[in-house]
């Protein structure tokens, strides 16, 4: 009887778990109120009980050539060498990849050359690999002028350096960009194309056809057969660089090299320590694979003596790049997590990588995963000295020292628990503008609504029979669309307040007969118009929780709310529902819940609440904090944003029905035919710092998101909206522990920028979560 795996048993409780249980029930007569039932934590991955290992395979090219400028209809498809020259000649290689079984699952890639000569031009160096999407090109054909195209971005790259000497180099290209064209290849007709070309340094590596195996090109595969992981999804691969990294040197026991741009590992003389955060795997992912790169730049072997280099688990994640010494460093495990071994053949060779795949480093990374998210290592070798370099290696990052880690997340997402609300965008029955200028005149069929300091003011109705009797009111936006105006200064904020007499006309009022309005403002806008002309579109977005009680009311009594905007210093025009394009007119987008549901039993209330902290980190600066910023990126792989809110304000009975993220943003773009929603998603970790969150030291996320947005790229101020009930039940387990919750904005093919709670201007612009909630009350 065939059984399945332990690892594959271990497994089980965490694909079927749910993220949180389901909302506290209400009273019963004669019931006091209960005490809501803390939320169950999301699941996390459990510890891999007997990893499966990948396979390995190492595939030689089965065509590959160069192509030259100078000689545009040459073919070299049968030389001993591959030529890369600045933009005067590129490389082309295809590999099969027909070993690996069908349904084979992708766990990592990397290309190999070796470089036997060359010449650093100036510029950049690199040498990268694109895409090829036409695999029929002829080895003995092809000719700078048949050359087939590459396409897409980068799929990482190397960087190798040649002055008057000549050494060996090997060029090693192990991003995990290559992971994902190598799996579509292998699912569709098992060939895949690279091209290697550089802006600026030319190297000449060997071909194919040179007589010495181990010196010819290479793409090494590793894979899991199928069957061997519970998912039928691809594996998900992230490049980790070093948060820190340094040696220490028994010969200098009290000297600190934290800023070095080389690392060495020498005997009983030098050891090198690195530490990764693991703020990019989702918190609660399966790893199953783990490389530990480095590239070394020099070295030499004792003969006869143990020449490896090895791999060792340090617990103490608290030592410091900039202060770590031989005397002070922390210790490291007896037993290693791998190695790998250099051979410089009497310094033949100069460049060459180090990768240690062991599966031994699978089960420590996963534990890191689930407690700190950071990890570190010792590098340390009985017989051999080689030099690394480090993360301040200033010449190029693609010879940094990473952690490739591959992982999958359990599926499936959990389900929400909470009702969704149903949602209607109304445009006004009726809209106007009224000015102080022309008393007696009415402007009610005109297309441009106006609000300017004491000169000018705007008024909207709208009819919300719409809405079923007696549903209950979740959230209300209200939201008009800017074309002009003009920032004279004092508060430009524009403020809504309630018409309570709904019977005015349309083509009627004017200055002189406009209704008076009642109480204080519901909430405000803010919008900037600069010295430019034409003016840039702006949405304006009313969010406040304010709006929803005189909605309700409204709903309750006659289906009509009316509206008055107005603005004590700036002046701006609005398109009215008179406008020829529906998309551009003003809208009040309701949400609410149905009659009889329910989880909604009372009238809701409302509580807004700014973050506590906001940051964006950024890849490119890696090391660097942006806690007080007054803006927030979003910006593909390359830049995410964490928010914390503190619900503590909420009662502690409270039963959430609904919750809203808002996010001013003032620019952006997007990349065309990608996903470029704004995704958030749940940081389970909210001990992280404002002003102390960098790329290195951000905390994972778990991985399932929780609703997003998208931006509109014809308008420059817009908000970002997420009413998912998604949000529900990460927001209910928060109340019912410590009252805080973190999120992080990431978005797979867009750039947005935001507006931070350090911005100036106004706090309308600040992110906001109103969360949407009613409090059970005990029946006599």
């Amino acid at each position: 009887m065939h059984r399945s795996p332990p690892w594959k048993q271990s497994l089980r409780s965490l694909l079927i778990a749910p993220l949180v249980a389901a909302l506290v029930p209400g009273c019963g007569p004669g019931e006091a109120p209960p005490e809501p039932t803390p939320p169950a934590p999301p699941a996390q991955a459990a510890r891999l009980t007997s990893a499966p290992t990948p396979t390995q395979l190492i595939l030689e090219p089965e065509a590959d050539t160069f192509v030259r400028d100078s000689s545009p209809n040459g073919n070299f498809g049968t030389n001993q060498n591959l030529n890369v020259d600045s933009r005067y000649a590129e490389t082309y290689l295809r590999f099969n990849l027909s070993s690996i079984p069908a349904g084979s699952h992708i766990a990592s890639v990397r290309l190999e050359a070796l470089a036997h000569y060359g010449s650093a031009y100036g510029g950049d160096g690199s040498v990268y690999a694109h895409l090829v999407p036409n695999d029929t090109w002829s080895e003995t054909g092809m000719t700078w002028n048949n050359r087939p195209a590459a396409t897409g971005d980068r799929l990482g790259s190397w960087w190798l350096w040649y002055g008057s000497t000549s050494p060996l180099q090997m060029g090693v290209n192990a991003s995990p960009r290559l992971r994902a064209p190598v799996q579509q290849a292998l699912d569709s007709d098992q060939r895949i194309s690279f091209r290697l070309s550089s802006p600026g340094y030319m190297t000449v590596y060997r071909s194919r056809e040179y007589p010495v195996a181990s010196e010819r090109p290479k793409l090494v595969i590793t894979y899991f057969a199928p069957g061997e992981l519970p998912v039928n999804t691809d594996l998900q691969v992230v490049a980790l660089y070093p948060m820190a990294d340094a040696q220490v040197l028994s010969s200098s026991p009290t000297g600190n090299s934290g800023k070095a741009g080389s690392m060495t590992v020498d005997r009983t003389a030098a050891e090198t320590f690195l530490r990764f955060g693991l703020g990019s795997v989702p918190s609660n992912a399966q790893v199953v694979a783990v490389s530990l790169v480095a590239t070394s730049s020099a070295g030499d072997v004792t003969p006869g003596a143990d020449g490896n280099v090895y791999t060792r688990l340090v617990s103490d994640n608290t030592w410091s790049e900039s202060a770590i010494t031989w005397n002070n460093k922390p210790t490291a495990s007896s037993d290693d997590l791998g190695s790998w071994q250099l051979w410089n053949r009497a310094g033949q060779y100069t460049t060459q990588v180090g990768i240690n795949s062991s599966p031994t480093l699978v089960e420590p990374v996963q534990e890191a995963l689930g407690s700190d998210g950071m990890i570190s290592f010792r590098l340390d070798s009985p017989g051999s000295r080689s030099v690394y370099d480090s993360r301040e290696y200033s010449n190029t990052s693609a010879r940094w020292p990473q952690l490739l880690v591959s992982y999958f997340v359990p599926p499936p997402c959990p389900t929400p628990t909470a009702s969704t609300p149903a949602q209607v965008v109304l445009e006004p029955e009726a809209d106007t503008n009224v000015q102080a200028a022309t008393p007696n005149a009415n402007y009610g069929t005109d297309q441009n609504l106006h609000v300017d300091s004491s000169k000018a003011e705007t008024y909207l109705r709208f009819n919300l029979s719409s809405i079923p009797a007696g549903a209950r009111i979740a959230s209300v936006r209200l939201e008009a669309l800017a074309y002009g105006g003009s920032s004279a200064g004092g508060d430009g904020s524009v403020y809504a307040h309630l018409v309570p007499d709904d019977t005015w006309s349309e083509t009627g009022m004017t200055w002189n007969t406009r209704p008076p309005v009642n109480g204080s403002d519901l909430g405000s806008w803010w919008l900037w118009n600069p010295n430019t002309t034409p003016k840039p579109l702006q949405l304006g977005v009313n969010f406040d929780p304010k709006l929803k009680a005189p909605v309700q009311q409204a709903l309750d009594s006659d289906g009509l709310i009316s509206f008055r905007l107005m603005s004590p210093g700036y002046h701006t025009m609005y398109r009215s529902r008179e406008y020829g394009v529906a998309s551009e007119r003003p809208r009040l987008v309701i949400s609410y819940f149905e009659p009889g549901d329910p989880q909604v039993t009372s009238e809701l209330q409302a509580a807004s609440f700014f973050p506590v902290a906001d940051a964006s980190v950024l890849m490119s600066s890696p090391d660097a904090n942006s806690g007080a910023s007054m803006s927030l990126t979003v910006d593909r792989d390359g830049a995410e944003t964490f928010l914390r809110f503190n619900l503590a304000a909420l009662p502690p009975t409270a039963q959430v029905a609904s919750v809203v993220l808002v996010t001013t943003s003032s620019g952006g773009d997007v990349t065309p035919g990608a996903d470029h929603n704004v995704y958030t998603r749940w940081v389970p970790n909210n001990t992280w710092s404002e002003t102390g969150l960098t790329w290195n030291t951000r905390p994972s996320t778990f991985s399932c998101e929780l609703g997003s947005w998208q931006r509109n790229t014809s308008y420059t101020t817009q908000a970002g909206i997420n009413a998912s009930p998604k949000l529900v039940d990460p927001v209910r387990q928060a109340l019912a522990s410590d009252g805080l919750i973190s999120f992080r904005l990431d978005s797979p093919g867009s750039r947005s920028v935001y507006d931070s709670r350090e911005y100036s201007n106004t706090s309308a612009h600040w992110p906001r979560l109103i969360v949407y909630y009613s409090i059970p009350t005990a029946t006599p």
